[in-house]
């Protein structure tokens, strides 16, 4: 089950700010909140790439979002020194 930034930061019982500023400490985020290319392909982070009609435009604008893994959510609680005991389901779980 693969969580945003901002559920993962619920998971870990922190604020979705804090989490990305901890992010940018550790140096996994860069200062625009993009996942540095180090990172991508190790199965903890990765970036989903959505798209929406945008009607000023009149196309698509393309964007991404920052995920984490379940292993990324274990690792990232270690690294921030935080204990998870249960990982809450997710509402919309199949």
């Amino acid at each position: 089950m693969n969580r945003t930034l901002n559920q993962a930061a619920a998971v870990l019982g922190i604020g979705p700010r804090k989490l990305r500023a901890r992010l940018r400490e550790l140096g996994l985020l860069n200062s625009y909140g993009e996942l540095i290319s180090t990172e991508r392909g190790r199965g903890r982070l990765y970036v989903d790439t959505r798209s929406r009609w945008n009607p000023s435009i009149g196309g698509w604008t393309h964007y991404g979002v920052v995920m984490v893994t379940e292993d990324g959510l274990a690792w990232l609680a270690r690294r921030l020194g935080i204990t998870v005991t249960r990982v809450p389901p997710r509402e919309d779980a199949a």
